[in-house]
């Protein structure tokens, strides 16, 4: 291994440690943030102005209140937002009197309709509320098709050339240097873990057998003697 070889495996290593050169590609579309963004818009809307325009026409159009508010209450998520589309269709029915079962009280649905409109529930509001709920319910386009990055390329470009730089110096490593404790510090090796002796318990010593006591017969004979 020469000083160029030495240069060569830096060289491919500083190029794959490099900060990526752009950006990755995120994986969202305009539109679907925008239909997000009005969705958490009238989200946020219906609970606060359902009780407002409530509480204004309970007390002065009690049964065009009944109309418009019959099931419906705020909500989260899509729900809220198919609620103010409902809302604002009742509006619209009670405008133009396209209900014939309300044929009877066309104006006072057109007065109830005008007054929501001093309370800052004008046409110009109500235009804006319809175009959140387009926005909101409408379809989005699809993600792009997932196309490899250049900069992914080029990566494993740099990954595959710094591999084959280590295969061949670690395998001529391996079959020139012989002895474990240089390939260990060359990182080629590891050192085995210590083998941990068994413990035995020591044997507890054994007692010697008790010595059998002599017969009378052998203590009269002793006595004798």
């Amino acid at each position: 291994m020469t000083d160029d070889d030495i240069l060569e495996g830096r060289t491919l290593l500083l190029d794959v440690l490099a900060a990526p050169r752009r950006a990755g590609a995120s994986a969202d579309t305009d539109d679907a943030r925008a239909q997000r963004a009005a969705t958490g818009e009238l989200d946020q809307w219906d609970e606060p102005n359902y009780a407002r325009y409530g509480a204004a026409l309970r007390r002065r159009f009690a049964d065009v209140h009944d109309y418009v508010f019959k099931d419906l209450a705020p909500s989260t998520g899509t729900a809220s937002v198919r609620g103010v589309a409902t809302f604002l269709a009742r509006l619209d029915v009670l405008e133009n009197g396209t209900d014939p079962d309300r044929a009877g009280s066309k104006q006072s649905d057109k007065k109830a309709v005008a007054f929501l409109a001093t309370r800052g529930l004008d046409k110009a509001e109500r235009k804006r509320l319809k175009g959140l709920v387009d926005v909101a319910l409408g379809p989005t386009s699809p993600l792009p098709e997932h196309t490899e990055l250049p900069e992914a390329a080029r990566r494993r470009e740099a990954l595959v050339k710094l591999r084959g730089w280590f295969d061949e110096w670690s395998t001529t490593a391996r079959a020139v240097i012989k002895k474990r404790s240089y390939l260990i510090r060359i990182g080629l090796a590891s050192r085995k873990a210590p083998q941990r002796k068994p413990t035995t318990t020591p044997a507890k010593p054994v007692a010697p057998p008790p010595t059998p006591a002599a017969s009378d017969e052998e203590t009269g004979d002793a006595d004798i003697e």
